[in-house]
């Protein structure tokens, strides 16, 4: 009889071979094995499988330049565009607790990230996108509506976009256009709420019949599998539209600059750490100008 420690072990094995982000991740989350977000793990390991799977290169028994190649494969996404730091430290991050993960199931006994070099973070103060760019962005976006309302909940609402990829129609109340984040309810900015309801309507939604609203509440609000999906359409619309690539991180930042509104608008349950957050986007501006 097979133990079922065994039995992990070899549905993650054979995952791996597979280059199967999804099944490896939901495996080894059911199993307790994995903590965090699982669909933030899978968008993390995505390109990092499909490499290994690309270059038949095993992660169980990694090669001596294995430390090399992963520099180079955490250096770019799907896309082919290249990952900012923080980006390759989030894949680095889930990789190291994957290979934990592999040393509780016996199925390596060292660690091969031990003196991998991290990549410098991103700084507080790193410049962000003008102003005038997210507006182009925003109009060239107009024809792809869940783009469109991606991009207004990122930069009118500060909404991650982890949280974003999750979002199901149910946490959008149209008759007071209101959306529920965690604890929070947010009143949408007029601009993001008609952007949601036209995505909503899409969706199978009829206003003149409130009883639709309850047919689309299990669907998810937007066609995006992972952050690379999404900055891949947004690297399709940047380079359409003549415009610097605006990754959603840095479409995020710029809500506290360009649309501070209340605490309630942009997620915080606090005042007091909207404040805080507010001083630090206004040091980011003024030291901005100053470089100026």
């Amino acid at each position: 009889m097979t133990h079922p420690h065994d039995q992990l072990a070899q549905q993650v094995t054979q995952a791996l071979r597979d280059a199967d982000p999804d099944t490896l991740i939901t495996t080894l989350h059911h199993a307790d094995l994995l903590q965090g977000t699982p669909a933030q793990h899978i968008s993390n390991l995505k390109p990092i499988l499909h490499a290994a799977h690309r270059d038949h290169l095993s992660l169980l028994r990694p090669p001596p330049d294995f430390h090399p190649w992963l520099h180079t494969i955490l250096a770019t996404n799907l896309d082919g565009s290249s990952a900012k730091p923080n980006t390759r430290n989030a894949r680095i991050s889930t990789l190291r607790a994957l290979y934990k993960a592999f040393r509780r199931l016996a199925l390596l006994t060292g660690d091969p990230l031990i003196d991998f070099q991290n990549a410098t973070a991103e700084r507080a103060d790193d410049p962000l996108p003008t102003r005038d760019d997210l507006d182009r962005l925003l109009k060239a976006a107009h024809k792809d509506p869940a783009l469109h309302a991606a991009i207004l909940l990122l930069w009118h609402h500060a909404l991650p976009a982890s949280i974003l990829l999750r979002l199901k129609w149910s946490a959008f109340t149209p008759e007071d256009g209101t959306l529920l984040r965690g604890d929070l309810i947010t009143p949408l900015t007029p601009q993001t709420e008609a952007a949601l309801t036209r995505l909503h309507q899409r969706a199978g939604y009829d206003p003149l019949y409130p009883d639709t609203h309850g047919r689309t509440e299990d669907l998810r609000m937007f066609p995006y599998d992972t952050q690379d999906a999404l900055r891949l359409r947004l690297r399709q619309v940047t380079r359409d539209a003549d415009l610097p690539f605006i990754p959603p991180g840095m479409i995020r930042r710029a809500a506290l600059r360009d649309h501070p509104g209340t605490p309630q608008t942009l997620g915080y349950t606090r005042d007091k750490d909207y404040r805080k957050a507010l001083r630090h986007a206004q040091s980011i501006v003024d030291h901005s100008h100053l470089r100026d």
